[in-house]
């Protein structure tokens, strides 16, 4: 595990090698033949966590339980489709790491600015998976850990009251009826699920934290766009020095590198687009019924709420800022472009900033099932309108 997770010199210009020796634990890496680890967990957590969910109104399940059974199966569903479309996707998810590094392997053994930036984003990409991982087991935690914590004290206080006055209900980590346990009374039944979903909770969080590679890799797909940008400015410093032949093959490599920035967008905007839209989707409803259910709970069950509202809501920022960036980036390369005076250059040398400008120009998006672009505009735009559902929703129950 300590290799695993130990970071190298050799890494700096890898693409998520930490990540991708994690995920090779479950075959979602490397060798294929280690992916039925992961169809069995994902099997079993269905018949322990989803499946025993109820979705039916009931004097049992009133209408806020449902609200709450509904929002978790479908962050499920989220988590469940996200692994099934990256498993049909694989193979441009696989293109999109080796085009991304062999960008990266370009600049190894250079020591400029160059070199310099693709180590500090490789290093700060590095320090937020930690970090990522760290809030994810801080979600586990609060999870898995709050209700035992309220629920065990609660019913010992409560057995030592007479029968007849005893009122003991327990907090549930989620909202399930487990193929009927007793759940909510005997506290022998209410540990056996316990300790049956606490394992595959924490299944679901590394999916989750599986799902922030995503935004990781748009964010080595912008680090391609800035080292076009930066490659220019260097053009634009020292073209004075060049003589034709070197104006020639330094203008050949940003134009290829620019393309193989392209190349990775597209490629990346096929793996994510139908994920994006079901997580927009998802999002938009989760969000509109944690809301509903917040509004109507001021309990402990909050905290199990709160934490799936976090999380989802932190996915989608990142996702939507990442998306912002790489637009923005490569939108700045026509800038770039023109600042080295291009239009006093020989022709050979204008039909290469005319190709750059022309690239620059199509607008470089990650967008949910082409429907729409992700950035900061639509995440808000998404944020408003699971407010405007909530409040539909508030007025009719």
């Amino acid at each position: 595990m300590a290799h695993i997770l130990t970071r190298t010199a050799a890494d700096n210009f890898c693409v998520m090698p930490y990540n991708l020796r994690v995920f090779a634990l479950l075959g979602l890496w490397g060798d294929r033949r280690k992916l039925y680890r992961l169809y069995v967990l994902l099997l079993v957590a269905f018949a322990v966590i989803i499946y025993p969910k109820p979705v039916r109104i009931s004097d049992r399940h009133p209408l806020e339980s449902i609200v709450r059974s509904v929002a978790e199966l479908i962050f499920a569903a989220l988590c469940y489709l996200t692994i099934i479309i990256l498993a049909i996707k694989s193979e441009p998810f696989r293109q999109v790491i080796r085009k991304l590094e062999q960008a990266l392997a370009l600049f190894r053994d250079r020591n400029d600015q160059c070199s310099e930036l693709i180590v500090d984003v490789n290093v700060s990409i590095h320090r937020f998976s930690l970090c990522y991982a760290k809030l994810h087991l801080l979600y586990a935690l609060l999870f898995n850990v709050a209700p035992p914590v309220y629920n065990y004290p609660h019913y010992f206080l409560q057995s030592m009251l007479p029968s007849a006055n005893r009122t003991v209900e327990f907090m549930l980590p989620l909202m399930q009826d487990l193929y009927g346990l007793d759940l909510r009374h005997n506290i022998a039944h209410y540990t056996i699920s316990w300790l049956s979903i606490t394992p595959f909770c924490a299944f679901f969080t590394l999916i989750v934290w599986y799902k922030g590679t995503l935004f990781m890799l748009i964010r080595y797909n912008t680090l391609l766009y800035q080292l076009v940008n930066q490659l220019l400015q260097q053009y634009a410093f020292g073209a004075a020095g060049l003589n034709l032949g070197q104006k020639h093959d330094r203008l050949k490599r940003i134009v290829e590198l620019h393309f193989r920035a392209i190349q990775c967008t597209k490629l990346l905007d096929n793996v994510l687009g139908l994920i994006l839209l079901i997580q927009c989707v998802g999002c938009l409803l989760l969000l509109c019924l944690i809301l509903f259910y917040v509004t109507r709970n001021q309990n402990l069950n909050v905290i199990n709420v709160g934490v799936l509202f976090a999380s989802i809501f932190i996915e989608m920022m990142c996702f939507s800022y990442l998306g912002n960036q790489l637009t923005e980036e490569n939108a700045t390369i026509s800038n770039s472009a023109f600042n080295c005076r291009w239009y006093e250059e020989p022709i050979v040398i204008r039909k290469y900033f005319l190709r750059i400008i022309l690239q620059a120009d199509r607008k470089a998006t990650i967008t949910a099932g082409r429907f729409y672009n992700v950035n900061i505009v639509t995440f808000a735009q998404l944020i408003k309108s699971s407010y405007t559902y909530y409040m539909i929703m508030k007025k009719l129950f």
